[in-house]
């Protein structure tokens, strides 16, 4: 309807892993939440429990550097998994569905009107990146993920073992990629990750702190031309 005006959405990050027993309930959770127009959904698996019998085939070490980082910022100061961090400013056990979506509303409810507009718009291998002005706002990081919407994995040994996994949304790679100090900014960036890595969708969005709130999030899928 005209005057209805678009999502501002709010960034939610799964730490999971394929190698904890706890994780799969988050990971298909993650699947309904990726679904949402007032989200952008990520997901990030870490390498900590490659140790205990399995090889995530997912991992990056990068992962698990971000969330050490948010460590030291969020309630719980500790790591684990899964865990879900709500727009870098609060957590929830990531198999708990009812904490998850009760943080994903109360987050949302209290930036609401209070977001940096952030647009992306694909033109063969680039994106353009376009984020809004925001009154009184203090310097922020510009960051960019490269995406996989879906990958389903047959999971041989450790915890979960003989099952097969569809991991949401998956961070095949992502980077600082620019400084936004308030004022609008255009960004070209690439619109797909690493030579022979398959992705299919590009997320950005634009964080204060180091992590800390992020003040606006945007996500597209990525065509093959």
């Amino acid at each position: 309807m005209a005057g209805e005006s678009k999502p501002q959405p709010i960034l939610v990050e799964l730490f999971t892993s394929q190698g904890c027993s706890s994780c799969p309930p988050a990971d298909q959770l993650f699947g309904t939440i990726k679904a949402r127009e007032d989200v952008v959904a990520l997901s990030f698996n870490v390498d900590y429990w490659d140790y205990i019998g399995w090889r995530d085939t997912l991992a990056r070490r990068e992962n698990t550097l971000r969330q050490q980082a948010y460590e030291k910022v969020l309630p719980s100061r500790r790591v684990y998994t899964p865990q879900m961090v709500i727009d870098g400013a609060a957590e929830a056990v990531g198999n708990q569905r009812g904490d998850v979506l009760d943080a994903i509303a109360k987050r949302t409810g209290a930036v609401k009107g209070k977001r940096v507009d952030v647009a992306i718009a694909q033109t063969g291998d680039t994106v353009e990146v376009r984020i809004g002005a925001l009154a009184g706002a203090k310097p922020a990081t510009v960051w960019l993920a490269h995406t996989l919407s879906a990958r389903a994995v047959n999971i041989g040994s450790g915890e979960n073992g003989g099952r097969v996994i569809t991991y949401h949304n998956v961070v095949r790679d992502f980077a600082a990629v620019g400084k936004w100090s308030g004022e609008a900014i255009v960004l070209q960036l690439p619109a797909r990750g690493a030579p022979g890595e398959i992705t299919d969708g590009v997320a950005v969005w634009v964080q204060s702190g180091n992590p800390g709130p992020v003040l606006g999030a945007a996500q597209a899928k990525i065509s093959a031309k």
